[in-house]
C-alpha cells in the first residue's frame, strides 16, 4: 500500500473515481478543481493501474462558466460517463445536471450534454450521483442512470429525482420524481445502485420536516417505474462544522448504496453507509437488506474509532468478484486536531468488520490551504474509492499535506 499524489499542485477536491472492469489498468479519477478561480471539472486517467495519471480539463458548457460536483462511471466495454453541475456564479445561478461521455477507455470525452436544465434560482439541480449498469446477469445491461437533487422557488424546497439513458449517455429520459413533493421539505444527497438482476435502487437523506432518514425506492423494470418509498433507518445529523476546535468546514450528511453483484452467499445483499451523531460524536454506520430493500437490517457502527472521536464524509464499494464490503472515512482519531482517512472492510456480507486500518501515511490540517479562505475552508463533500479484481482498494481523498488541497490514492 503507498499513498500517490494524483493531482498537480494547486486546490482539488471531491475525487470520483471509476474501473474498468474488463480492463483493468484504466481507471480514471474526477475533481473539482479550483485552480483557475473558477470550479472546473478535470479528468485525471491512469493506464498503469492508478500508479500515474495524466489530466484533462473538461470544459462546461456554452453559456456556463463552471461546473463541479463530478462523478465517474464505468460501462461495458469503453465507457466512461462523467456527471457534473454546470453553473454560473457571482451570484451562483442556472445550476443544471450534464454528462461527459468517452467511448475510448477515457482517452477523450465528448463535450458536455445537458440532463436537465437549470433555471437561476427558480430550479437548481445539485449532486449528482450516476451509474451504469454492469451487472452481467442483467437485461438492462449497459443502461446509465443519474439521480440528484433539485432546490426550487428560491431554495425554500427540494426533491430528489432520476433519469435514465438508453443509448450510453447521449439521451435521456424525463426525470421521475422519486421523493414527496411537499413545500419545505428538504432532501439532499442522492446515491444510485444497481442489483445483480439490474435492479435500481435510489436513496437520500431527508433532513426534515420531522426526524431526518434515509430513504430508498427500487425499480425493477429497467427505471420505468420505481415502488414505493421505504425508511432504511433515522439519522441524527452530524453537526456542521463539527464541533472541533479550527474545524470550521461543512460536514454534509450524505446517502451512499452500493449492491454486491458477486455470484457469492451476498449476492443481492443492498448496504446503505452514512455518517450519524446518534451516540454524540460523528460515527459511521451501516443497515443492509437480504430482500432488495423492503426491509432493513439494525444499524451498525462500522467504524472502531474511540468514542468522541469524530468519522465522517463516508463512501462504500462491494467488490464485485468476491463480495467484500470496503467502508472509507475521515477521522481524528490519530490527532483531534487532524484529519486520516481509515477503511472498514468486512469479510462476512457486512455482518462484522476487521479491526479499521489507517490509509493516510501522514496526518494533514484540514485548514492548510491558504487559497481557500479562512476560517472556513471547503474541504469538499466527498471521497470515493473502488475495488479492483484481486480484492486491493483503490482510495482517493483530498489532503494538504503539501500545503494545499490535492487529491492523493492509495492502493
Amino acid at each position: 500500500m503507498a499513498n500517490i499524489q494524483v493531482t498537480p499542485s494547486g486546490p482539488q477536491q471531491e475525487p470520483s473515481i471509476a474501473l474498468n472492469s474488463l480492463d483493468q489498468s484504466t481507471v480514471i479519477v474526477t475533481t473539482n478543481d479550483l485552480r483557475s478561480g473558477n470550479n472546473m471539472t478535470t479528468v485525471y486517467r491512469s493506464i498503469n493501474g492508478g500508479a500515474s495519471y495524466a489530466q484533462m480539463l473538461l470544459s462546461p458548457p456554452v453559456g456556463f462558466a463552471a461546473s463541479g460536483d463530478g462523478v465517474a462511471a464505468y460501462g461495458y466495454p469503453n465507457v466512461f460517463l462523467v456527471s457534473a453541475t454546470a453553473l454560473n456564479v457571482n451570484p451562483v445561478r442556472d445550476s443544471s445536471i450534464i454528462v461527459y461521455r468517452s467511448t475510448d477507455n477515457g482517452a477523450s470525452f465528448s463535450s458536455p450534454i445537458i440532463v436537465n436544465q437549470g433555471y437561476g434560482t427558480a430550479v437548481y439541480n445539485d449532486k449528482p450521483s450516476i451509474r451504469i449498469d454492469t451487472a452481467n446477469g442483467s437485461p438492462y445491461l449497459g443502461q446509465a442512470y443519474i439521480a440528484f437533487t433539485r432546490y426550487f422557488n428560491g431554495f425554500t424546497s427540494s426533491e430528489t429525482m432520476i433519469q435514465r439513458s438508453l443509448d450510453q449517455g447521449v439521451t435521456w429520459s424525463a426525470p421521475i420524481l422519486l421523493t414527496n413533493q411537499v413545500q419545505s421539505v428538504s432532501n439532499f444527497g442522492a446515491s444510485v445502485a444497481i442489483g445483480p438482476a439490474g435492479e435500481v435502487y435510489a436513496g437520500w437523506m431527508q433532513y426534515g420536516p420531522g426526524t431526518p432518514q434515509f430513504l430508498i425506492r427500487r425499480s425493477d423494470d429497467g427505471g420505468v417505474t420505481f415502488g414505493p418509498i421505504v425508511s432504511i433507518s433515522n439519522v441524527s445529523l452530524v453537526v456542521t462544522p463539527l464541533p472541533v476546535p479550527n474545524f470550521g468546514f461543512r460536514v454534509l450528511t450524505i446517502a451512499y448504496l452500493a449492491v454486491d453483484i458477486s455470484p457469492f452467499n451476498g449476492e443481492g445483499i443492498v448496504y446503505a453507509v452514512w455518517q450519524d451523531n446518534r451516540t454524540g460524536s460523528a460515527h459511521i454506520f451501516m443497515s443492509r437488506s437480504t430482500n432488495k430493500g423492503v426491509s432493513w437490517s439494525t444499524p451498525i457502527q462500522v467504524d472502531d474509532s474511540p468514542a468522541g472521536t469524530q468519522n465522517f464524509l463516508p463512501n462504500l464499494t462491494v467488490s464485485r468478484d468476491n463480495g467484500g464490503v470496503k467502508v472509507m472515512y475521515y477521522t481524528n482519531r490519530v490527532s483531534s486536531s487532524l484529519l486520516d482517512v481509515f477503511l472498514a472492510e468486512s469479510n462476512d456480507a457486512g455482518s462484522s468488520f476487521l479491526p479499521n486500518r489507517r490509509v493516510t501515511s501522514v496526518s494533514f490540517d484540514p485548514n492548510a490551504d491558504p487559497s481557500l479562505g479562512t476560517p472556513t475552508p471547503s474541504i469538499g463533500d466527498y471521497n470515493d474509492l473502488v475495488v479492483n479484481a484481486a480484492g486491493v482498494p483503490i482510495i482517493v481523498w483530498m489532503d494538504t499535506r503539501t500545503g494545499s488541497q490535492n487529491i492523493f490514492e492509495d492502493l
